[in-house]
């Protein structure tokens, strides 16, 4: 039993002991968020409230954050935060968090004054500074944001050299955006456990030996259902997987999915990862694959999770998780029926937009481009291992073909989802729906090929580590990384 458990097992304990103990509740609350449990989360952050638990904002907020980074319910979260707020107008959390919900909805005039007024009230903290630039980079250089921004990042905050390399990259000024690049992720190098190619890519090509057996048996079906699975019953509707590596245009493809009247997005799912960590596994390196009992358990549990999600009966649900290629084997096993669309996009442009993303520090190799590239070469190994073992439930989506001629590349892929092909689709960028990633602000605009080639602003820095394999359309071998 892990921690987490423990834990919620004793508040749960206390608060039936002690009823009318708000504290019991509000723990309760907190630990239940951390076993996933999130309708009792809200019901003992309630009871909390209901008993008078003091500095009754900090559970309006953590409500809404369940609200908001769980169930994707952001209305509810809205309201918790205005009412946390009028318990407390100088709340930080309360005045943070709303800021991230108007950036998560495309809302950049409101997303701009919370941050401004959480930058008020943490002056020495440089996250609040960095998203507020962010969140508008057209900024002038004398505003008292970037000025700040630039004083951060002198004192070397990575979160502040971040956002400054997108500041000037806007400006144009690609040899000072590379540099704050550079510092950023040097600092983070140091703080990150060491990465370690080799051990992930071995666990799990082990993994795929192991389970290529069962995908071969499959080949030519519609449907591939591994041997021990259940089969999905007639009414319920093929779940789509959009994966790969970030900054590939998941993000992108999965809101042009969410502007089609059949599909629900559920963004970045946490479901499967806290699954594939109960199972040994993290977010790079898979875990042990389920036997049929548990099988059924964890497919009756993703049920539950479209239900507390509002996933309305005959919608197409899309989890939009890229390092869910890493786990394709378990969740084919658990919903043989799944679909898996993998987003890929020109290797120099990813390593790019990777190296300017500050990533989970699990995926140790955003740090540094040769690694970059390396592990770009080995997820397009494990793209082509599936196309060639399961051609039936993978389909493959250039990011490039989908910017130039959108319905060409469209259409095709919704014959293949078995969806009719529906024009609002391009109106994608027009959707008011809560978007949780680093492409926040590039999915509310149009479709545009002006991403295409970013790399070559950097060529001088790249020519430099990669020599001529730059001009090549594939990553380089492995440079020796360990």
């Amino acid at each position: 039993m892990t921690e987490a458990q423990e834990q919620y097992r004793h508040w749960l304990a206390q608060s039936q002991s002690q009823p009318s103990n708000a504290v019991a509740w509000f723990n309760l609350g907190w630990w239940s968020t951390k076993v996933g449990l999130f309708a009792a989360s809200l019901k003992a952050y309630e009871q909390a409230l209901a008993f008078g638990i003091e500095s009754p904002e900090e559970a309006m907020s953590n409500m809404a954050s369940v609200y908001s980074e769980r169930l994707g319910q952001i209305e509810p979260a809205i309201q918790w935060l205005d009412r946390a707020l009028l318990q407390n107008p100088q709340y930080y959390p309360a005045i943070f968090n709303r800021a991230h919900i108007a950036e998560q909805m495309g809302d950049r005039e409101t997303a701009c004054r919370y941050f401004e007024q959480a930058a008020g009230l943490a002056p020495g903290d440089a996250y609040p500074i960095a998203r507020w630039v962010e969140a508008n980079l057209t900024l002038p250089e004398a505003s008292s944001a970037v000025q700040s921004l630039r004083r951060f990042a002198k004192g070397k905050n990575p979160d502040a050299l971040m956002a400054l390399a997108r500041y000037e990259e806007q400006g144009e000024q690609y040899d000072a955006a590379w540099d704050a690049l550079i510092a950023a992720n040097t600092i983070d190098q140091k703080a990150y456990p060491s990465w370690q190619a080799l051990p992930v890519q071995s666990k799990l090509t082990s993994q795929l030996t192991e389970v290529l057996p069962q995908q071969s048996t499959t080949v030519g079906a519609t449907v591939g259902i591994t041997p021990g699975a259940t089969a999905p019953h007639p009414q319920q509707q093929i779940p789509v997987f959009i994966i790969g590596l970030f900054r590939t245009g998941s993000t992108l493809l999965e809101q042009i999915l969410a502007a089609h009247p059949g599909f629900a997005p559920l963004g970045e799912s946490e479901f499967w990862p806290r699954q594939i960590h109960a199972l040994g596994g993290g977010m790079v390196s898979p875990g042990r694959l389920p036997d049929t009992q548990l099988c059924a358990k964890l497919r009756q549990q993703w049920q539950l999770h479209l239900r507390d999600r509002n996933i309305a009966p005959g919608l197409i649900a899309t989890d939009k998780r890229p390092d869910n290629l890493f786990h394709m084997a378990t969740i084919q096993r658990v919903l043989p029926e799944a679909k898996f669309v993998i987003t890929e996009r020109d290797w120099r442009d990813t390593l790019v937009s990777i190296f300017g993303t500050r990533l989970h520090p699990q995926h140790g190799y955003a740090t540094n481009p040769e690694a970059i590239a390396e592990h770009i070469r080995f997820c397009h190994k494990i793209a082509d291992f599936w196309c060639e073992n399961h051609p039936k439930s993978v389909y493959r989506v250039s990011y490039e073909a989908l910017v130039s001629d959108p319905e060409e590349q469209l259409m095709p892929l919704f014959t293949w989802l078995g969806t009719p092909w529906h024009p609002e689709c391009l109106n994608f960028h027009e959707l008011t729906n809560s978007v949780r990633t680093a492409s926040v602000w590039q999915v509310r605009e149009p479709l545009t090929t002006s991403r295409q080639g970013r790399w070559r602003n950097y060529d001088g820095p790249l020519r430099g580590i990669f020599g001529e394999a730059l001009d090549s359309p594939d990553p380089p071998p492995s440079l020796g990384l360990e």
